[in-house]
């Protein structure tokens, strides 16, 4: 093999889901990446990029929709043969030993062989007391040693491994991190190429000479990093927590501004809907609750909080609770300085008024937002002043074409609802503006109708 040809050559690649017979779900957006020999590529960003997706691509399991994976250059025709996967799930038979789960690769190979490589991996993972214990009495942590162990025993050139610490707890997963760590570092194990899918920043830099950041909707790179920190990492020296939090500010750098752009002028007669239509592009409430946003705001003191502590109060993932910070940000009730999210005046004022008030005040920056004021405006032109759902699905895959139009309907669904702007008939399929009693009619944000 020429030496400049990579192991795994990822090409144009783009990949969907079909939904239903008409509908498909586009989870990968035209992704080019290299994997060459020594390289530690972690591949990270929020729920939903597709990172699980790519790296089944990668490793043959999937066949993309369009682009090609290729192996030593050549095209891939499915699995991999230099390629071994570790699960989230730990994937064991339950009725096979430690020993018979990590034999399965390599019942072809000799007995003799199989007890040399055996033996070996046992060694490597700690695991040379469990060889004849069942999956139902292991730890966790130790189901997941064999599941590495599996995939070591077949001596693959590269290893992939998707979220495998990420169902352990924190100790046992900070314990195999530092094992892969030393099996990386040491120049006596064979294994120097690994592919691995995270949403933890901290384990990306511990482990990754390169880290692939992926945006979502649809799953494209953003950023390539390089980590050039040398192996074993410490994760309390300066040079470690800096690339944690250049990672931080990469992830989070996405801003929603609601701002406007000028309607093309090509000289075709533009109504007020398309003219609001093509300013909402790319402009999208991220797919969040409003529980979830008046929680956020709700456990947020005076003082700031970084991003990373929130989501580990939350207990989920770093780019879920990104989203929910980002939809908090677009209605004006945290900033977020830095790495910090820190409460707004308004949101003080949200927290602390009562449940017609805050629902008077979401109402207000809602309406401020170009796609409600396409949804009031579409709503406002139709003669019996119904939108059915249908219609509105069709507006906002023609105005938002990389979004989920369904997923979206039912984001904007859940708050115009909460916040009483519009009425949703479900036996019908139909919207309608919310007829409010014993108030006015629109907030002083409100858009006009058209003439």
């Amino acid at each position: 093999m020429n030496p400049t040809t990579p192991l795994i050559d990822v090409s144009r690649v783009s990949h969907e889901y079909a939904t239903n017979a008409q509908e498909h779900d586009l989870v990968l957006s035209d992704i080019s990446l290299t994997v060459a020999e020594n390289d530690v590529v972690a591949l990270l960003g929020p729920s939903g990029c597709g990172k699980s997706t790519l790296l089944r691509a990668m490793c043959g399991l999937i066949r993309p929709t369009r682009g090609i994976v290729s192996y030593r250059g050549k095209p891939l025709d499915g699995v991999s043969p230099g390629v071994a996967m570790v699960f989230q799930n730990f994937a064991l038979f339950p009725w096979l030993t430690v020993r018979g789960n990590i034999l399965l690769p390599v019942e072809h190979l000799p007995p003799a062989e199989q007890q040399a490589r055996l033996e070996t991996v046992l060694t490597t993972v700690g695991l040379g007391a469990y060889e004849y214990s069942y999956p139902r009495e292991l730890s966790g942590g130790m189901k997941q040693r064999v599941g590495i162990a599996r995939a070591l025993i077949a001596q693959p050139e590269v290893l992939c491994m998707d979220e495998p610490f990420s169902a352990l707890d924190v100790l046992t997963a900070e314990t195999l991190r530092n094992e892969m760590s030393r099996l990386l570092a040491s120049p006596e194990h064979p294994l120097r190429t690994m592919v691995f899918v995270t949403h933890n920043i901290s384990e990306a830099v511990f482990l990754a000479t390169r880290i692939v950041v992926l945006a979502a909707q649809p799953g494209r790179i953003a950023q390539i990093v390089p980590n050039t920190l040398p192996y074993p990492r410490d994760p309390d020296v300066p040079a470690f927590r800096a690339a944690v939090e250049t990672l931080h500010g990469i992830l989070t750098h996405t801003n929603l501004p609601d701002t406007a752009t000028a309607p093309a002028d090509d000289g075709k007669v533009v109504t007020k809907v398309d003219d609001t239509r093509r300013r909402i592009a790319p402009v999208c409430l991220p797919y969040v609750t409003p529980g979830e946003v008046l929680g956020l705001i709700a456990l947020l003191g005076d003082e700031p909080c970084d991003m990373f502590d929130l989501a580990e109060r939350f207990g989920r993932e770093f780019g879920a609770v990104v989203r929910v910070i980002k939809a908090a940000e677009l209605l004006g009730f945290v900033a977020t300085p830095g790495q910090d999210v820190v409460l707004s005046d308004l949101g003080r004022k949200v927290v602390g008024a009562s449940t017609t008030e805050q629902k008077n005040l979401v109402r207000e920056q809602l309406l401020k937002l170009k796609i409600f004021e396409l949804l009031v405006r579409l709503i406002r032109v139709q003669e019996n002043q119904t939108l059915t759902d249908e219609e509105f699905l069709r507006e906002l895959q023609a105005a938002l074409p990389h979004e989920k139009p369904k997923q979206l309907f039912r984001t904007l669904l859940a708050w115009g609802r909460h916040a009483e702007i519009i009425s949703h008939d479900q036996r019908r399929h139909q919207l309608r503006l919310y007829e409010r009693k014993h108030a006015p009619r629109t907030s002083a944000h409100a858009p006009t109708p058209p003439a």
